[in-house]
């Protein structure tokens, strides 16, 4: 599905966190690499805007981001493979309300990339409203078991930078060893591949060795970009 001449995991201005340029520039850039595709996979919104300060495009902005992308996929046909994806967390609470299954069922959207920043609580709230120290001992736990949900609920076509859980903690211990083990079981089981994120490589922390030593002939495995800027935007 994604080749080694992809260029996988592009966000756009709409998430608020990235370069303001338009789409066009991404795939004007790739075609001048030699890619043969590019997959766009911005951070996709929730009904409600519940998310803004974790930066997500405006719900209201879905539909023009699909069309947008549509009209550049038509425009650069036989040029190169421009594709369509979002990339998402893994709610129960929305999974309840079908919205996963709704984003499922748009034939223009190519992929759903599960990629889980943060976690619901039993409380109502989410993972960012722990504090300092909590998070430290609780986030990995936390977004590890709804990551797992998430590849389990057959929504998900890929995991995006699945090591990323494990940041806030400094030294590496047997309940992150049984964490990593699970999702990297899960994943195969479910046949959707781990991304190794090159975005996480520039941040202390963001990137385990730990785990990828652990994923190793064990999970497929793709390499995807994260790119928010043009400058990010590279074969791998």
């Amino acid at each position: 599905m994604i080749s080694n001449q992809d260029l996988f995991h592009v966000h756009t201005f709409r998430c608020g966190h990235a370069e303001e340029v338009p789409d066009r520039a991404y795939i004007e850039k790739a075609l001048e690499l030699g890619a043969k595709g590019i997959w766009f996979t911005d951070h996709c919104p929730f009904p409600g805007d519940h998310f803004m300060r974790a930066h997500r495009m405006l719900y209201s902005d879905l539909p023009e981001y699909v069309d947008t992308l549509k009209k550049l996929k038509k425009e650069y046909t036989g040029r190169i493979e421009v594709h369509i994806g979002l990339e998402t967390e893994y709610f129960i609470k929305y999974d309840e309300m079908g919205y996963y299954k709704e984003l499922r069922e748009n034939n223009d959207i190519e992929m759903l990339l599960l990629g889980q920043h943060m976690a619901e609580l039993p409380d109502g709230r989410y993972s960012y409203d722990l504090g300092k120290e909590e998070l430290i001992e609780r986030e990995y736990k936390l977004l590890g078991e709804e990551m797992i949900l998430g590849i389990q609920s057959g929504y998900f076509n890929a995991v995006a930078h699945p090591d990323r859980i494990f940041r806030k903690r400094r030294v590496w211990d047997d309940e992150m060893n049984a964490m990593a083990i699970n999702i990297i079981h899960y994943a195969k089981l479910a046949g959707i591949p781990l991304e190794q994120n090159e975005s996480s490589k520039a941040t202390p922390n963001y990137y385990r060795d730990e785990f990828w030593r652990l994923a190793e002939g064990k999970a497929d495995i793709i390499r995807g970009l994260d790119a928010h800027f043009l400058r990010e935007i590279k074969l791998i």
